[in-house]
């Protein structure tokens, strides 16, 4: 195995199951912020709740061009997602999302129907390493199973390729440090906005 490899595959091992307690970062597009993607985590006992909250618009001076709005929230025992309930408005495509976990998997209910995936499925909310773990990865606005690649390209840092393409970072503790991407002829990066300046 390549040494880049074992190193990206130990470290995902080591990641403490819930070492998050949260991030806010503000959306760049080509270098000018359009809008946030915030995450809390709470812990409750052996329960821990995930809200996730992104905005984002996108103008020509005055003009509106975009804008796109999703709300969530994940419960998860351990390292198992047990319920998720999500809203999307993208550009005016709404999008509903409920998955909840049953002693076959996981059951979802969204757009396209009802599905069953697997317990072990992680949602794309980016705020736990484990997506970037060889487990199921569930489209969180469509509850749909994304195919992708996970690709190791340097010490905290992956790249996911396919019905998903990104690069993705996590620091220290497995705390979700970065994402960066390309759509339609623009770069998107995520930069981390510091506790002491975030608004409430």
């Amino acid at each position: 195995m390549p040494r880049l490899l074992l190193c990206a595959v130990l470290m995902v091992l080591a990641f403490p199951a819930w070492a998050s307690q949260g991030a806010h970062f503000a959306v760049l597009r080509d270098g000018s912020p359009i809008g946030h993607h915030r995450v809390e985590v709470q812990h409750h006992g052996d329960e821990t709740r995930v809200t996730v909250s992104i905005a984002l618009d996108v103008s020509f001076g005055f003009l509106p061009l975009y804008s796109y709005r999703h709300q969530s929230t994940e419960i998860w025992r351990g390292d198992r997602l047990v319920r998720l309930d999500s809203r999307t408005d993208d550009d005016g495509e709404r999008m509903t999302v409920t998955a909840v976990a049953s002693e076959s998997g996981l059951q979802v209910d969204g757009p396209e129907g009802r599905r069953l995936l697997p317990a072990d499925t992680v949602p794309t909310s980016y705020w736990n390493p484990a997506l970037v773990a060889q487990r199921p990865l569930m489209d969180s606005q469509n509850g749909r199973l994304l195919d992708i690649d996970r690709v190791p390209v340097s010490a905290g840092r992956w790249r996911l390729e396919g019905e998903l393409n990104l690069d993705i970072a996590y620091g220290p503790g497995g705390r979700w440090s970065g994402l960066w991407f390309r759509h339609k002829g623009s770069d998107f990066a995520y930069q981390p906005v510091p506790s002491s300046t975030a608004s409430p």
